[in-house]
């Protein structure tokens, strides 16, 4: 509020009387300076509040962020514990596998295919028909590797007889089916059974030709099967047949002394 200048001149007239004219300024001035000073104390306290924001005790959290690796140290820990008991079943398998099991059953395989390479290999026999199949094979002055009688074919009593024959030689070379007696001609004569001899009997047949021979057997004989080509035959190639009545099957190979 503004002071009037009545006013004024009251007081200072009153100062000169009294000698009190400081003292009434200075309670004006006491009662302006704790204003202030409760501003400033507030204001302190205010700052003093502000800095004091509880970060410190915030700090925390990140003691609780390295208890967490901790953990994870742990958890990696077990981890090796579970790879043991995995490498422990691996070897229970081992056992389980039995190679033993496959061993017979390859043996008991390995004689099939030898007894495939017998006989068989050129002799087949239908009970049925009693019809004896026999692939004949000319090779170098030779019949299925024999010469001059070292194999034999055994054939049952009246049985039907299909000889396929094959010349694997560069040479020409024949068959014929002639008597297992007396000497031994120099090329073909007449056959002993009829039909059982090859085209160009004489001529013989080139490399890779081939030529079938069909006929029956009588019920028992030794004949000799002989290459008709000149000189061939009695060069020594030919072998035996035989007609065994006591032979339920036909067989073939090399003569029993």
């Amino acid at each position: 509020m503004p002071i009037s200048h009545s006013t004024r001149l009251l007081t200072l007239a009153f100062a000169a009387t009294t000698g009190a004219g400081v003292s009434c300024s200075s309670p004006d001035k006491s009662d302006q300076s704790p204003p202030m000073e409760t501003a400033a104390s507030v204001a302190t306290p205010q700052k003093a509040t502000t800095p004091t924001s509880d970060t410190t005790p915030r700090v925390q959290p990140p003691e609780t962020s390295a208890t967490q690796p901790a953990s994870v140290k742990a958890s990696t820990a077990p981890a090796p514990k579970a790879r043991t008991t995995a490498s422990r079943p691996s070897t229970a398998p081992k056992p389980t596998a039995a190679p033993a099991a496959s061993t017979p059953d390859s043996a008991t395989a390995t004689p099939a295919p030898a007894a495939a390479t017998g006989q068989e290999k050129w002799l087949s026999y239908d009970a049925a028909t009693k019809t004896v199949t026999f692939e004949l094979i000319a090779g170098p002055f030779t019949f299925n590797g024999f010469r001059n009688g070292g194999g034999t074919l055994v054939v049952p009593a009246s049985a039907n007889v299909v000889m396929n024959f094959v010349n694997k030689d560069g040479t020409p070379h024949s068959a014929i089916v002639i008597s297992g007696e007396g000497p031994i001609p120099n090329s073909a004569t007449d056959p002993a059974i009829q039909r059982a001899y090859t085209n160009k009997v004489l001529e013989g047949l080139p490399q890779e030709a081939t030529d079938v021979m069909r006929f029956p057997v009588p019920a028992s004989g030794t004949y000799r099967i002989f290459c008709g080509v000149p000189g061939h035959g009695s060069s020594g190639m030919w072998i035996w047949m035989k007609i065994d009545p006591a032979a339920k099957a036909p067989s073939f190979g090399a003569t029993k002394a």
